[in-house]
Order: C-alpha cells, then structure tokens, then sequence
C-alpha cells in the first residue's frame, strides 16, 4: 500500500480553493444534480444532515423543481450563515411560478421563477438585505438566467 507523499511525515495536503471549510455550504463542492418535488408546497432548503418536515436536505448545486400546480409556491433558501461559498443553479419544470426567499421568510431573491425557466442563486455569507426595495448584494443573492437560443 502506497502513501500519498504530502501526508507522510504529518503534514496536511493544501491546496488553492477559496472557501470557508467551517461552513456547511464547503461539503456541497460538487455540480450533481437534485430533484425535488415541492407537492405542490414550499420548502425548506438545508444545508445540515437531518430535516424535519418541509425541509429538503441540499445533496447538490444543480436543482430542479416540480412545483406541480396553479399559483406561486416559495423555497426558503439555506441560513446565509452555514452558505459562505455557496451557489445553486435551479430550474423549474413545474406548473407554477417558484419564490426564492431568504431563511427568514422576509426578503424575496428571486421573485417568480416561471416553469421553464432558470437562476443562478449565491451567498457570501452575509445576512441578506435589500436594495431599492429587492434583494441586495449581499447574503443571498439571484438572477434570471435568459436562454440564448430560442
């Protein structure tokens, strides 16, 4: 059995990524892909390892919705604390507008994402505020990804 050499001798491997290692976000650094059915109610996104009832525990960075109905169902994003770093593109393929909020419910990111449509969402860890009456530039932050081709 080989040792990689940089741990031999008791030293740590280091590398150049730029993230936070003591935020929850820093074990979702991989673009898998997600699918989750909101049963036609909102969620909770979550960055922990358990969940209680209305929370979706976050396995990837590539999520896609079915929301399922009439109406605008609303996703409460992680807590800005536990998301240093963290960014999720998301895609709705459900029935209905999707709200993006932040985890306390009281400022809106992404006003109506439409079924079809697509948004990058990302967080510097910050609480989120707002700005001339929408999201700020600060914790949690979204925009609209516009399709190229038609």
């Amino acid at each position: 059995m080989s040792m990689i050499p940089e741990l031999m001798g008791g030293r740590k491997l280091s590398h150049s990524l730029d993230f936070d290692s003591s935020a929850a976000a820093s074990a979702l650094l991989r673009l898998s892909v997600q699918t989750i059915n909101m049963a036609d109610a909102g969620v909770t996104l979550v960055t922990k390892q358990t969940s209680t009832s209305g929370e979706v525990q976050l396995k990837g960075q590539i999520l896609v919705f079915d929301a399922q109905s009439s109406g605008t169902e609303k996703v409460l994003l992680p807590a800005e604390a536990d998301s240093k770093g963290l960014f999720l593109i998301v895609h709705n393929t459900g029935g209905e507008a999707i709200a993006f909020e932040d985890d306390a419910d009281n400022i809106v990111v992404i006003t109506a994402l439409a079924t079809g449509e697509s948004a990058l969402l990302w967080c510097d860890g910050s609480t989120t505020t707002t700005f001339a009456g929408g999201a700020g530039h600060v914790g949690w932050t979204g925009v609209l990804l516009k399709h190229l081709i038609d």
